[in-house]
């Protein structure tokens, strides 16, 4: 019966989602976009710049250059012209779309910011989990990733080739520990994840207490959560809303036991949240406090 009903919600979303989607040419840039401006040998005026709602972008050299309504291709060129007019020779400019405020993917359920968010270049499920501000609570161990539209890059196609592939099931535990890539699929434009609610009333109290984890200091929402929804110190600062502004994420550390058998462990969140290989995504136990503390600066 879950599964039925799973299948109708998300038969609906597919629908709804597919009607919502506007066939288009070449794609124009638009007000919130944020555009990379590459020039030749020039890494001064170089770089990411965003699009204003005026729809200029702001330039080192150029100043503000009206971006909004033209294509890539176009806004390199004059980008070019005016270079070349009164400051470089033969200069080459490529402009990329790097973000779009019109190309989003969306996330129901228990999440901090439910909703549509930016897509960004390579982003994954683990990227859009965090621009959704984490888990909240009363979120589950799985989600599901829905690839709505054929016009996304990302999506798989079902084996006659034309249609979007089936909605995918994830493993939110094996995400966050790292081990599973499986779980964290590309995210393209269109898509939807759907973030499962956790057991409550009967179904809850029949497992039995549940073993907890506690995060304390510079996250959005300290407290106790449940072990089985933050198995992982990623799990636990995503699960708390993430990073403050003033949190010493590489400062972190894991307090285990207590008395003589007291130890602590320092743990790099920030590298972990960055992505980064060489942090380690440690697993936690029944009663561990993570300890997040507040940047000196």
């Amino acid at each position: 019966m879950r599964g039925a009903g799973l299948g109708i919600g998300l038969s609906l979303l597919l629908v709804a989602a597919t009607m919502a989607r506007a066939d288009a040419g070449p794609e124009r840039i638009a007000p919130g976009d944020t555009i990379e401006v590459q020039v030749w040998q020039e890494s001064d005026l170089s770089g990411p710049l965003h699009v204003d709602e005026d729809g200029t972008v702001s330039h080192v050299l150029l100043g503000r250059v009206t971006a909004a309504g033209k294509t890539c291709d176009e806004l390199a060129e004059e980008l070019r012209s005016r270079l070349e007019r009164s400051y470089l020779r033969a200069p080459r400019v490529v402009v990329t779309l790097r973000e779009s405020a019109r190309r989003t993917a969306s996330v129901l359920g228990p999440v901090e910011r439910p909703g549509a968010h930016p897509v960004h270049e390579h982003m994954r499920v683990l990227d859009l989990l965090i621009a959704a501000g984490g888990l909240t609570p009363g979120a589950g161990s799985t989600a599901v990733l829905l690839h709505p539209t054929a016009a996304n890059p990302a999506a798989p196609t079902a084996p006659d080739g034309n249609s979007p592939a089936a909605p995918a099931e994830l493993d939110l535990q094996a995400l966050l520990r790292g081990g599973d890539a499986a779980s964290n699929p590309p995210i393209g434009p269109g898509d939807v994840l759907i973030v499962s609610r956790a057991a409550t009333g009967a179904a809850a109290m029949a497992e039995g207490p549940m073993p907890r984890v506690r995060v304390v200091g510079e996250v959005a929402r300290p407290g106790t959560y449940s072990l089985s929804q933050a198995p992982t110190v990623l799990d636990a600062v995503l699960l708390a809303g993430g990073l403050t502004e003033y949190a010493a994420g590489n400062r972190a550390r894991i307090v285990r036991g207590s008395g003589e058998r007291r130890t602590e462990t320092r743990v790099r969140i920030g590298d972990l949240m960055s992505g980064s290989s060489d942090a380690q995504n440690l697993e936690l136990k029944d009663g561990d406090l993570v300890v997040v503390p507040q940047s000196y600066f």
